[in-house]
């Protein structure tokens, strides 16, 4: 079982802002527009698509014709009103390098984390999970185009927290809430797609939210980096010069 959390920083002025319990949160659009190497960005983000092998069986009952479609079933998200707040649950060499970090906050208590997050924003913010165990804080699932799709191409908040297979070694754990009904049963559009078709970036500013949690240098510590090498643990509460 994973016991902690780590939030990888290329400035200090950010992680000392977490500590002081301020996080970001994103709209899934952001990530999906961002460009950077497929790092953070991923054009995918926030839709699940599935390709099989040999195609998609189509049937057209109204013309009365069944095909094979060589392309992808992509089903999408609200992108603009589903937020996260990413971590990894892996502490590597590979996440300080990829990500440019110069610090790394590492969570100690990931049920306390959560808790704070969830008393903290508003008493309409909606999470993922079953019905009656709504929960901020979710692993990443990751998959591949050719795995069944069922059901998470009808499941907004299983969407926002999966993820293409080639993104593993980030060991991604998500914050996930939404202001609206945006992570509702089958809140999606669905489409066919060819081969090799990519959505263009939005031309709209995207969203994000500032939430404001409190101090959490109780349930962190802190990790330096000197020459792009990890070094020890600070002790908790010390602070980042």
């Amino acid at each position: 079982m994973r016991h902690s959390l780590y939030k990888y920083y290329s400035g200090r002025k950010w992680a000392e802002a977490f500590l002081k319990g301020e996080l970001l949160f994103r709209s899934l659009s952001y990530f999906h527009d961002l460009e950077d190497g497929q790092v953070r960005g991923d054009q995918n983000e926030g839709t699940s698509v599935y390709r099989p092998e040999g195609g998609l069986v189509v049937t057209n009952h109204t013309q009365g014709w069944t095909g094979v479609f060589k392309g992808a079933f992509k089903s999408a998200a609200n992108l603009e009103e589903i937020f996260v707040f990413c971590l990894s649950r892996s502490l590597t060499e590979r996440l300080w390098e990829e990500f440019g970090s110069l610090v790394c906050i590492e969570v100690t208590d990931i049920r306390e984390f959560c808790s704070r997050m969830e008393v903290a924003l508003p008493s309409s913010a909606t999470f993922p999970g079953k019905l009656g165990r709504p929960r901020v804080g979710q692993p990443v699932e990751y998959y591949e185009e050719t795995d069944n799709c069922n059901p998470r191409w009808a499941l907004p908040d299983m969407i926002a927290s999966a993820k293409h297979r080639s993104y593993s070694w980030q060991d991604e754990y998500r914050l996930v809430f939404s202001l609206t009904d945006a992570l509702a049963f089958e809140k999606i559009q669905t489409q066919l797609v060819g081969d090799n078709v990519r959505d263009l970036p939005s031309s709209a500013e995207h969203r994000q939210y500032l939430l404001k949690a409190g101090k959490l240098d109780d349930i962190c510590r802190v990790h330096t980096s000197a020459n792009g090498e990890m070094t020890e643990t600070q002790t908790i509460g010390e602070e980042i010069k």
